[in-house]
This record gives structure tokens, sequence and C-alpha cells, in this order.
């Protein structure tokens, strides 16, 4: 029997939840891309919490979503990756150093706000829109979903 902490059932949710990252936002796609962005995806985020091998995972899952972004370029392609992955290490940390309920909310939270200030900078360069406007139209829906998942997910597993 597969141990929960072995490497292979490691790699096994990092690359299901990856994928399903992926499948969850492009299946919205229309809406996944520019100023009013909504990935379903992104409700798996705060799943780095318990599993933090999944931070990785988003990155890579980032790159695979924005390949059909009409904004893809250097900044949709390493940029908002790496921004996936620090924030998901800075949520981890969050929730981590905080603890219980609360903790796992607060670093959702940031998390989501993190990534929004990514993709405000993206759509400022990008499509040239005020950054301010991108981050809060961003933000929103980042909001909702993570905090959301950290509900659903989170909290129950």
């Amino acid at each position: 029997m597969t141990s929960v902490k072995s490497p292979a059932r490691r790699v096994a949710i990092a690359g299901v939840v990856g994928a399903l990252y992926v499948v969850l936002s492009l299946a919205v796609a229309p809406i996944a891309f520019g100023p009013v962005q909504f990935r379903v995806g992104e409700a798996l985020k705060p799943l780095v919490i318990k599993y933090p091998v999944t931070i990785p995972a988003f990155g890579i899952g980032t790159v695979i979503i924005n390949l059909f972004s009409p904004f893809a370029g250097a900044l949709e392609l390493v940029f908002m990756p790496l921004v996936d992955v620090t924030g998901g290490v800075l949520c981890y940390l969050v929730a981590r150093r905080v603890g219980g309920v609360f903790g796992t909310y607060l670093a959702s939270l940031i998390y989501a706000l993190y990534t929004a200030a990514g993709v405000g900078v993206v759509l400022t360069v990008a499509a040239g829109l005020p950054y301010l406007v991108a981050f809060a139209s961003v933000a929103v829906s980042e909001v909702v979903l993570l905090l959301l998942g950290n509900a659903l997910l989170v909290r129950r597993i």
C-alpha cells in the first residue's frame, strides 16, 4: 500500500491537481483571459496549504493555460507562472505561521491578491489598461474563487 507521504503519491497528487487546474480553467476560456477573468481552476489554489507539492503544478498549469491567451508572451509564460509559484509558497507559509481556520483564509486571501497584482501588471503592459482597474477587476474573481476553494477543499480535506 502506498503511503500518503510516498514520492509516488505526492507526484500523483500534483499531477492530478495541475491537470484539473488546466481543464477547469480552459473550460471557461472565453472569460479566462482579459480584464474580467474567471478561471474556475483558481479555486484549487488553496490546496497548496495541505499539499505544498502542488505549488509547482500551478506554475506549470499557468504556462499551459496562458498558451491560449491573446496576451501570450514573456509576461504570461514566465512572469505569471513565477507569480503563481511564489504566491503558492507565500500562501503555504502564511497558513502554517498563522494557523487554524483564520490562517487558511488569510493565506488564501493573500494568494488571491498577490495573483491579481501579477495579472494587473500583465494587463497594464500587454493591454494598456490602468493598473488599478486591471488589479481590481481580477481581484474580485480571485478573492471569490480562492476563498470558496478554501471553504470547499482545504477546510473539508
